[in-house]
Parts: structure tokens; sequence; C-alpha cells
């Protein structure tokens, strides 16, 4: 490791019960996800357990996607994109949290990378529709960052896949692994446009 820069997720400082449960845990987890899709090559390279609690990856020079406007990244980018989703979901992973942008990278030369697995589940003991339907999810969460800062070449069958999970959002609990019981967040301009132009709403 001398001579890398190397990002280190830790829960050994946060209190007791949590480290020695959720924290453990969520640390193997994560770690195993990440070493499952390390080929593909849109993660953070090498990642490894330090210790019960900790793991570590290459630290990858990057913004998130949550900080471009619209008209910053070409189009490719999220093709690009999708094709790193459906190679994981190949792999029988699902993200899960991809909606979040700033679990989606940007380096300098305009990859992706994905980070952040903890919410992460393995679909290959699931029934296939419900596998589908976690697939979806993911692909949903990718083309709300499309449809914000690249909507005209989107396309109908991924707009289509959009509208699906506006539709069925109130019925989605989770956010990343935890469970929001909350009142949902407004539609954001683009995502009320996009009801618009399929529901006339």
């Amino acid at each position: 490791m001398a001579g890398d820069e190397w990002f280190v997720k830790d829960f050994s400082t946060r209190p007791l019960l949590l480290r020695w449960t959720l924290g453990i845990w969520m640390t193997r987890r994560e770690c195993a996800f990440l070493q499952r899709v390390d080929t593909g090559g849109y993660t953070p390279a090498a990642t490894r357990r330090l210790d019960r609690f900790a793991l570590a990856q290459r630290f990858v020079p990057s913004r998130a996607l949550k900080t471009f406007a619209p008209g910053e990244l070409p189009p490719t980018f999220f093709a690009r994109l999708e094709t790193q989703v459906r190679d994981m979901h190949r792999r029988q992973v699902v993200h899960l949290d991809l909606r979040n942008a700033n679990n989606i990278l940007v380096t300098p030369d305009g990859k992706p990378i994905l980070i952040d697995f903890q919410s992460a589940v393995a679909t290959c003991r699931l029934p296939a529709r419900l596998r589908k339907v976690l697939e979806r999810l993911d692909l949903s969460g990718i083309y709300k960052h499309w449809a914000r800062l690249a909507p005209e070449s989107l396309g109908a069958p991924r707009e289509k896949i959009l509208l699906w999970q506006l539709r069925v959002r109130k019925w989605w609990r989770f956010r990343g692994y935890k469970v929001v019981m909350l009142r949902q967040r407004p539609l954001k301009k683009f995502e009320a446009a996009l009801l618009r132009k399929y529901d006339g709403a």
C-alpha cells in the first residue's frame, strides 16, 4: 500500500453496539460485493478488509455526479454507465442506491465509477421476477441522472423505465439500507415533466 492513496471506510469509531453488530456485518458484505464486481473496472480497485471494522480501496481522483450541471457530460457517459450497471447485474449484484448521485463518480477522463455498496443485494437466489424488479430500480436510478443532465439522448424505452419508478416510488421505502417512513420528497421538475408527458397530468 506504500506510495498509493487509499480511501478507508471505518466503523471502529462508531458506538460499541453498532460497531460490533452492523459495523462488522456491513464491512464484510460490502467488501464481498466490491470484490465480486472488481474485474468490471467500474469500482475503485483493490478493495480489501483491513480488519473486522474497516475496508480500504484505492483512491480515485474524481467528482461526484451530483456536482455536474446539464450539458457538462456527453450522452456517451450515460451509455457507458448503463453498460456497467447491466454488467453488474450479470454478475448477480444489484446496487439499490444509484439514485443517490454521490454514489456515482466521474474521473477526469470521463469514466463512471460506482461506490458505496452497503445496500447491495446478491440476486443469484432470488426469484426471477423479483430480480428483474430490483434491476429495473437500479436502471431507473441512472436514468434519473440521465434525464436531468442529458435528457435529449435518453429515449423513450429508458424514459418508460424511469416513469415506472416514479409511479411505484411510494412503495419503495428504502434510502440506501435505511427504511424511510417520512413523507416523500417532492418531484423534481424534470420528473414532473416526464409524468405530464405520458400521463397528461
